[in-house]
């Protein structure tokens, strides 16, 4: 999880102005779910669902998601 947070970090904030959005509901930071994202594939994980249920049982993906709980949805 910390080698997925690192190197995401180092990621220039240009490279995500693209997907911020003005209107309608608040999305999560494109940063935030691409570290979600990556630690989920690393662990061979790649359905949405169990991402999600990766996200309520795992502690390394819960200190990525900052506290947040995305839904598969």
């Amino acid at each position: 999880a910390y080698a997925v947070n690192h190197i995401v970090e180092h990621i220039p904030e240009e490279s995500f102005v693209g997907f911020l959005r003005e209107t309608g509901c608040p999305a999560y930071h494109p940063r935030m779910m691409m570290k979600i994202i990556l630690c989920a594939y690393t662990q061979s994980v790649f359905s949405g669902r169990k991402i999600e249920g990766l996200l309520k049982d795992s502690v390394r993906m819960m200190w990525l998601a900052q506290g947040y709980e995305p839904s598969y949805r």
